[in-house]
């Protein structure tokens, strides 16, 4: 049992490295960026298996626009690798305080211009305080 992985993972390193090879070759016929269905037909491999082997290469990331790109050395460099990039997630607005909900209440069309700036206004006095009117 224990040859059979070791067999299965040294036939999985050889094909990395052939894949590896190939995307490089892809990325340098495509002028040195492409999109992951070029790469991995060029590859002769599947997406995902493309997306593997460009993980552990440090010269090829993903550009800030989708495409992978492969580093020349001299003007481009890969700052951000393939992994680091599906980590990053969209900062949420966090959890809704309750300026917005009762600003949203009161305030028919949202967002609007209106709407905005009543919510800063409250937001500066507080929610306790927002909407009660001073007695003079």
């Amino acid at each position: 049992m224990n040859i059979e992985k070791l067999i299965k993972e040294e036939i999985m390193r050889i094909l990395l490295e052939d894949i590896d090879d190939d995307i490089r070759r892809t990325l340098e016929d495509e002028g040195g960026a492409a999109g992951l269905e070029a790469i991995a037909d060029g590859a002769n491999a599947t997406a995902d298996e493309a997306l593997a082997a460009m993980k552990e290469m440090d010269d090829v990331g993903q550009h800030e626009k989708g495409d992978y790109i492969l580093a020349d050395g001299e003007n481009i460099r890969v700052v951000t690798s393939v992994e680091e990039k599906k980590k990053k997630k969209k900062k949420s607005s966090g959890k809704k305080d309750a300026c917005y909900y009762k600003v949203k209440a009161r305030y028919s069309v949202w967002p609007s211009a209106y709407a905005s700036g009543a919510l800063v206004k409250c937001r500066r006095v507080g929610a306790k305080n927002w909407g009660n009117k001073s007695k003079k």
